[in-house]
C-alpha cells in the first residue's frame, strides 16, 4: 500500500502484515550474510528512458480494447467449457451457449455494476424494471447462464495441485493479454484483495486489517503508474509459486516468500533495466534490492522495515522519535549504489532505494500544533519519488471499485469472474487515455467507457476475428435524411473482409444506406446479413460493394467497374 497519511512523503500508515507462517516453516537454508562496506554518500543514478508508445492511426472504439484486453479465443473456450460442465452435470441437458450469448451475458453484469439494484430480481420486477437487462435476456436463463458458468474440466482437478484450478486458465488467459501491452519504466508491486466473506473457499481467503475489503482473496500484482496491471499472481500459500505460470530458479526458491514474490513479477518484465520497481514494506530487504541489481538490472525502491535492511551504521529509531529532533530530519549511508536512509516525518520512515537519492533536498507542507499552521519541512528526493509513483496498484484499485459487476453467486470463484471483468475494463481504460493523448483527443470518462462496452456486448454482432486499427478516413459515411433511422454497424463489421458479407433479399422495401439522400432517395430490397442495412444492388447501381469498400479504395474500384459493369459482388 502507498502512502496513506494525510500529507505528502506521509508514509506512516504503511501495510505491516506479517509473513505467513507456512512460508516461514518452509524455508529450508539461511542466505549467509554479507559483507557490505557502507559510506556516507550519497548514490548518482542515471535517469530512467521517458515512456513514450508509438501513436496509433487512429482512436478504437471502447469495445475493441475491451477485446485486446479478454480476446475472443479465450471467450470461447469458455463457452466450451461452459457446455462441458453442463453435460458433466446431465447428460441429458438441451442446454448450449454461444459466443454471442455469453456477450449477452457479460454485457448485462458489466451494466449492472453502473445501474445497481438492491437484488437481482429487481431488474425484470414490473416496478423496477431495468429494459437494458429484462429486454434483453430472460432471468431465468441469467440465472442458469451464472450458474454453469465455468472455465476449466473438472475431469482433471484430481491431478492438479493448484488451489485455483477453477480459474486459472481465465487468469492466464487475460494475463497473457496485460503483458504484451506497453509498460511505464516505473512500475509498483502491491496486494490487492477480492473482497469475498463466504466460507466455501476455505484458507484461500485471507484477512487484511488495512484493506477497504478486509476479507477476500489475496493478489499480489505489478502496475504501471497510470494503474495498468501488467502481471497477477495468485496466493494460495506454499503452493503459491509451483502454481504459478513463471518459474523460479532454485537459488530464487530459496527466499523467503516476500521477496520471491517480488522476483516472480519481475521476471515478466520486458525491459528490466529500464525499470524501477516501487514497493512498500512487506516486501522490502536489502536482499532484495541486490538481487534484483545483480540478477535482471532491475531498480527498486521501497519503505522497509528496521531490521531487514543489513547493518547500516543509521541514527537508531528511538533516538529520532525524541522530541527534540526536529521533523525533516535524516540519516542516509550507502554501500554498491544501493542507498540506507531514515527520515523523521510523522513517524520514523525508513527507505532503501537503488534508483532514486537524497539529493535535490525538497519540501513538504506539515502542520506545525506550535504554531497552528503549516510549515515547510525538508524531505529527501527519494520520498517524493516514491509518493509519486508507487500508486499504480492503488489506483487500479479504485477503478475497479467505483462501478463493481454483482456476481453474487454458491460457488466461490465467481467472484474472481466479476473481477476480471472489471479489471478487463479498468485496464482498456488507461490504454485508451493514452491514445486519445497521443492524439490530442479528449477521453470520456471511465462510466461513459463501461456503459458503451455493454452497451455493444448486448446489442451487435461480435466479431470473432482479429480487430485492426482503420484510419479516420474509414469512418466517412453518407447518413441516410429520410425513412426510419437504423443503426450504422461499427467501422470493424462495416469493413471486415473476414466476415461473409452476403446479400439478403426482404419482402418490403427499404431506404438504401449508402446512396440515400433527403432529396434523393432510393428504395432497394437487398439487406446485407452482416451489417443488417438495405442496400441497392442491381446492374445499375451497386451500392452493396462500395458500402464495403474503405473510401481510400473506392477510387480505383470505381474504375475497374466502370470498365466490366457486370461484375459480380
Amino acid at each position: 500500500m502507498s502512502r496513506v497519511g494525510g500529507g505528502e512523503g506521509d508514509l506512516c500508515g504503511e501495510s505491516v502484515e506479517e509473513e505467513p507462517a507456512a512460508h516461514r516453516k518452509a524455508r529450508t537454508r539461511v542466505r549467509p550474510q554479507r559483507h557490505r562496506v557502507w559510506k556516507k554518500e550519497d548514490i548518482c543514478i542515471s535517469s530512467l528512458p521517458e515512456f513514450s508508445p508509438l501513436a496509433p492511426d487512429c482512436i478504437l472504439s471502447p469495445w475493441e480494447y475491451f477485446l485486446l484486453m479478454l480476446p475472443i479465443d479465450l471467450l470461447e473456450d469458455v463457452v466450451y467449457q461452459t457446455n462441458l460442465y453442463a453435460k458433466q452435470k446431465d447428460v441429458n441437458t438441451s442446454f448450449s451457449i454461444d459466443i454471442h450469448e455469453l456477450m449477452q451475458f457479460i454485457g448485462i453484469v458489466i451494466y449492472k455494476g453502473v445501474v445497481h439494484l438492491p437484488s437481482i430480481e429487481d431488474y425484470w420486477a414490473t416496478k423496477t424494471r431495468i429494459p437494458q437487462v429484462a429486454d434483453m435476456m430472460a432471468s431465468k436463463r441469467f440465472r442458469l447462464i451464472r450458474s454453469l458458468l465455468h472455465f476449466n474440466n473438472n475431469e482433471n482437478v484430481q491431478a492438479s495441485t493448484d488451489r485455483f484450478f477453477k480459474v486459472r486458465p481465465f487468469f492466464s488467459g487475460v494475463t497473457k493479454q496485460f503483458q504484451k501491452v506497453a509498460e511505464t519504466p516505473t512500475q509498483s508491486v502491491d496486494e490487492v484483495m477480492v473482497a469475498y466473506k463466504g466460507t466455501r473457499a476455505g484458507s484461500l481467503r485471507q484477512y487484511m486489517q488495512n484493506k477497504p475489503d478486509k476479507w477476500g482473496y489475496k493478489l499480489f500484482c505489478r502496475a504501471s503508474i497510470d494503474g495498468f496491471i501488467h502481471d497477477i499472481l495468485l496466493y494460495q500459500g506454499e503452493t503459491t509459486f509451483k502454481n504459478h505460470p513463471t518459474e523460479l530458479s532454485q537459488e530464487e526458491s530459496d527466499f523467503q516468500v516476500t521477496i520471491k514474490t517480488v522476483i516472480a513479477l519481475v521476471k515478466t518484465l520486458k525491459k528490466p533495466k529500464e525499470t524501477a520497481i516501487y514497493a512498500d514494506n512487506w516486501f522490502t530487504s536489502i536482499s532484495l534490492v541486490e538481487y534484483l541489481k545483480e540478477k535482471y538490472g532491475c531498480r527498486y525502491v521501497g519503505t522497509a522495515r528496521p531490521n531487514r535492511i543489513g547493518d547500516p551504521p543509521l541514527r537508531a529509531v528511538k533516538d529520532m522519535e525524541k522530541k527534540s529532533v526536529p521533523r525533516g530530519a535524516l540519516d542516509y549511508h550507502s554501500t554498491d549504489g544501493i542507498l540506507a536512509l531514515r527520515w523523521k516525518d510523522n513517524k520514523i520512515v525508513t527507505v532503501i532505494s537503488s534508483d532514486a537519492g537524497v539529493e535535490p533536498l525538497k519540501t513538504v507542507l506539515r502542520y506545525d500544533r506550535e504554531q497552528k499552521k503549516k510549515v515547510e519541512v525538508t524531505c529527501p528526493s527519494v520520498i517524493k519519488e516514491y509518493n509519486g509513483k508507487m500508486g499504480g496498484i492503488d489506483k487500479s484499485d479504485m477503478l475497479t471499485h467505483l462501478y463493481k459487476s454483482p456476481m453474487r453467486a454458491r460457488r466461490w470463484y465467481m467472484k474472481l469472474f466479476g473481477y476480471v471483468l472489471d479489471l478487463c475494463i479498468c485496464n482498456a481504460w488507461p490504454l485508451y487515455k493514452r491514445d486519445c493523448k497521443a492524439l490530442k483527443e479528449k477521453p470520456m470518462p471511465l462510466k461513459n467507457f463501461r456503459l458503451e462496452i455493454s452497451w455493444y456486448a448486448r446489442g451487435h454482432k461480435v466479431l470473432t476475428t482479429r480487430m485492426t486499427r482503420l484510419s479516420q478516413e474509414a469512418m466517412d459515411m453518407k447518413v441516410p435524411k429520410r425513412g426510419q433511422k437504423t443503426q450504422l454497424p461499427h467501422e470493424n463489421v462495416r469493413f471486415n473482409n473476414r466476415e461473409w458479407h452476403l446479400p439478403q433479399f426482404v419482402t418490403n422495401r427499404q431506404t438504401c444506406k449508402h446512396c440515400s439522400t433527403k432529396d434523393d432517395v432510393h428504395r432497394t430490397r437487398w439487406m446485407c446479413t452482416v451489417c443488417q442495412v438495405a442496400l441497392c444492388l442491381s446492374d445499375s447501381r451497386n451500392c452493396f460493394r462500395f458500402f464495403h469498400v474503405l473510401p481510400e479504395k473506392r477510387l480505383c474500384t470505381s474504375a475497374s467497374s466502370s470498365a466490366s459493369p457486370s461484375s459480380s459482388v
